[in-house]
């Protein structure tokens, strides 16, 4: 059985999740209900690789080319 629920979402995530779910063909309550399924299951992050992916990724600058970063710049988020 489905229950309603009330919340409140970010224009943006919510702008998303619609246009995720236009795109997929499906209600926007599955792919919400797919979403918080996913969150919910028992997967447990081991704090060793959790702590190599953030130094890998987030604590050193990246190195791009002038070229790199003006493509970076210049790219539509939306047009993915």
């Amino acid at each position: 059985m489905k229950q309603k629920v009330g919340t409140l979402i970010d224009e943006d995530i919510m702008r998303r999740a619609k246009r995720r779910a236009a795109n997929e063909g499906r209600p926007l309550s599955d792919l919400i209900q797919d979403a918080l399924a996913t969150y919910l299951t028992d997967r447990v992050v081991e704090p060793a690789p959790r702590e190599a992916a953030y130094q890998l990724y987030c604590e050193r600058p990246l190195k791009l080319t002038p070229s790199q970063f003006k493509t970076v710049l210049e790219e539509d988020a939306w047009d993915q």
